[in-house]
């Protein structure tokens, strides 16, 4: 199951479907992304709906590199460029509860604006 949730996660996130990236997740839910921690599906709408907007909105230059998915962690490393940034490299962890949730995320990222 937590390699189905992470794949309708990555097309979701390609989409720039965030109401289809929220269904990955519950209220009690974690995302943590450098100096800061999102809790609960208010937060990670936010979060989301910033990222497909503004950072990578769907078309951008994503390049999915390695995709482990053992028991209920999840792994991914990508990068990805749109217009107004560059991610030269991301890093991923996904924590699945027993449903194929989303009980934590963490995510490592470089992110570069353009001049």
């Amino acid at each position: 199951m937590s390699e189905i949730t992470l794949d309708h996660h990555l097309y979701s996130f390609g989409e720039g479907d965030v109401e289809a990236l929220l269904e990955d997740y519950t209220e009690e839910s974690t995302i943590i992304i450098p100096n800061t921690i999102i809790k609960g599906l208010d937060e990670i709408r936010d979060f989301f709906t910033n990222l497909v907007t503004e950072v990578l909105p769907p078309g951008c230059d994503f390049h999915l590199h390695e995709k482990v998915v053992e028991e209920n962690i999840g792994y991914l490393i990508w990068h990805a460029e749109s217009d107004l940034y560059k991610i030269p490299f991301a890093s991923d962890t996904f924590v699945f509860d027993e449903n194929g949730k989303i009980e934590v995320q963490t995510v490592a990222f470089v992110l570069q604006e353009k001049e």
